[in-house]
């Protein structure tokens, strides 16, 4: 219990984090962000604070999700909204994550042998 409750204090703290750092610096974070996901303002070519579909095409998962990320129905997609749709994908991989190190945690404490307290009596 100890484990996944650090194990989901450690998760909402990155995630704060990386949020944060998304709002501060979208232009600081790198060329290297994980999953294909460039960045908002790398992404927003023209520069107009909206990316179209042609500019999110860049995103596999943007893209695939562009109607669902518009949530507005404007046929472009704001910071706001992408910023809302990345931290989603990435609050469902951290969970995912946790989820499966509390799982290989049980499966690690199953293989143990079962400790036995000594008993024997003077």
């Amino acid at each position: 219990m100890r484990l996944t409750q650090s194990l989901f204090f450690i998760v909402a703290a990155a995630l704060a984090l990386a949020v944060g750092a998304s709002y501060a610096a979208d232009e600081h974070i790198g060329k290297d962000k994980s999953k294909g996901d460039p960045g908002f303002n790398a992404l927003d070519k023209n520069n107009d604070g909206y990316l179209s579909r042609t500019e999110a095409a860049k995103n596999p998962t943007l893209v695939k999700k562009f109607k669902e990320v518009d949530k507005n129905g404007d046929g472009k997609i704001s910071r706001m909204e992408y910023l809302e749709a990345m931290t989603k994908q990435d609050a469902t991989a951290a969970k995912n994550k946790v989820e499966e190190t509390i799982d290989e945690h049980k499966d690690k404490d199953k293989d143990k042998p079962a400790s036995t307290g000594s008993t024997t009596s003077k």
